[in-house]
């Protein structure tokens, strides 16, 4: 059991060592280019929406209804 543990903790060792941080950089800057650079790019306009806040929307049950969806509902079937 004890030879397990060690084994294991070897294997730990490596695989969240540099080799994590080698793959997880290599991946990100894959990313980035494979992006062309879009994350970066619009990283201003994402803080400019986070910090704007919500705006109030009329909802779904406010907004008018379209023609087809008054068909045969509220109006003679003849439009």
């Amino acid at each position: 059991m004890e030879t397990l543990t060690s084994l294991l903790g070897a294997i730990n060792g490596v695989v969240w060592g540099p080799v994590m941080l080698i793959l997880l950089l290599g991946v990100g800057i894959y990313l980035q280019l494979g992006l062309k650079l879009m994350p970066i790019r619009k990283l201003g306009m994402g803080f400019k929406l986070m910090w704007q806040g919500e705006k109030p929307s009329l909802g779904w049950a406010k907004r008018p209804l379209l023609k087809r969806e008054m068909k045969g509902k509220y109006l003679p079937s003849t439009l």
